[in-house]
């Protein structure tokens, strides 16, 4: 990690990140591949792909048993914001078992909101594998055995296709490729 380079990182939705990018607010933007309309004028560098999981507090009534996506709406639900790709994935897999989510969500993008109300509650945290990974490693969360296939989504570098990058902008990119794919931010800024 360079010293001498200055990152700002912005935490918004996919859509918003990608409009920032395309009208040169960012330079570059770490997130997921959009529909082709939000892509044009884009370019986009695989960097991984993550799942959705759904996590709980250890000693939650669902933990270490089998359940059903049904089961769920029987708790508080922890979901991404309407707009985003994980909330997409998040209706895509209740549709897929006949199911619609239920009113009354907690929506938040905020991986500290949500894992303090899964980590204080009952509520069921329906997240990406990266973002939980750590507290799952730790122990203070739990994942439900439940498949979610279908929820699959690319994650990687997107930029303007036209511009060329300064050397700094081609470092930060360089940053994010050596990031292990099973590791964390924690764990390569550490390691």
């Amino acid at each position: 990690m360079r010293a001498d380079l200055d990152i700002r990182i912005r935490t918004d939705p996919n859509a918003v990140l990608l409009s920032a990018l395309a009208a040169g607010a960012l330079d570059v933007v770490l997130g997921r591949m959009a529909e082709p309309s939000r892509m044009v004028g884009l370019s986009f560098e695989l960097l991984y792909a993550e799942t959705l999981i759904l996590v709980v507090r250890p000693g939650h009534p669902l933990a270490g048993r089998s359940v059903s996506v049904a089961d769920t709406l029987e708790h508080p639900l922890v979901v991404a914001t309407s707009g985003t790709v994980p909330r997409h994935a998040t209706e895509a897999l209740f549709e897929r078992h006949g199911l619609r989510l239920p009113v009354g969500l907690i929506e938040t993008l905020d991986l500290a909101v949500a894992r303090g109300v899964v980590r204080r509650s009952d509520a069921v945290w329906i997240t990406t594998e990266r973002a939980a990974r750590d507290d799952l490693a730790d122990g203070v969360v739990r994942r439900l055995d439940l498949p979610t296939a279908g929820t699959v989504e690319p994650v990687g570098v997107l930029r303007r296709s036209a511009d060329a990058s300064s050397a700094e902008v081609e470092d930060f990119v360089t940053i994010l490729r050596d990031i292990p794919v099973d590791g964390t931010w924690q764990d390569f800024l550490h390691g």
